[in-house]
């Protein structure tokens, strides 16, 4: 039986930031969270832009993962920015405000669910895993800790998107107790199978 894992991190409320999708209680835009991670002049980690916002990882790497889900709606939204600011310094206010994009109409808050994780009875013992692919939640980490700890070079590892990685690691910031107890759970047996302790 197979069970979709939502991470219900992101929404759009009516009168809220134009419609646009912020953080659920913070009102924080997710195209500011995305600009500061794709700054190619500084590089900051997810670490440090959650510092920066006061935010939680788990919402940072779900704005990321949204991001990734809905890319053009957020390249839109950080374009629609730089041509206010450039519009404000050149031409005044006046320019600017006429050039932002008309509200999104809403006539209730929206939750922008993340169906990216799931869990299947019949696959890895209920294991949360990346949907519609065999990749463990656990899996995900393990390599972003311990192997290559870039979300490109994980995405590339696995076959996956980086909407799918970035949602991964939303999963296990947002409940880091269960995927660490089976990571060394794991490797607690692999060390006794090496030292001859359990059998193959």
């Amino acid at each position: 039986m197979k069970t979709i894992e939502s991470i219900n991190l992101i929404w759009r409320r009516p009168g809220c930031r134009g419609g646009r999708a912020t953080l659920i209680g913070r009102g924080l835009h997710v195209k500011f969270i995305v600009a500061d991670y794709l700054d190619e002049d500084h590089y900051p980690s997810p670490e440090t832009i959650a510092q920066r916002y006061a935010a939680t990882l788990p919402q940072v790497y779900a704005a990321l993962a949204y991001y990734y889900e809905n890319q053009s709606e957020i390249d839109d939204e950080i374009a629609a920015d730089h041509r206010f600011s450039e519009l404000l310094y050149s031409q005044g206010p006046d320019a600017a405000v006429a050039s932002l994009p008309p509200p999104v109409e809403l006539d209730e808050p929206t939750i922008e669910s993340l169906h990216l994780i799931s869990r299947d009875t019949d696959r890895h013992y209920g294991s949360p895993c990346v949907d519609g692919t065999s990749v463990r939640v656990a899996d995900v980490v393990v390599a972003w800790r311990y192997i290559d700890n870039h979300p490109q070079s994980i995405a590339e590892r696995y076959d996956l998107s980086l909407g799918q990685v970035f949602g991964a690691l939303a999963y296990y910031h947002e409940r880091p107790t269960e995927v660490d107890a089976q990571i060394e759970y794991e490797r607690y047996l692999k060390e006794r199978r090496e030292a001859g302790l359990v059998p193959e």
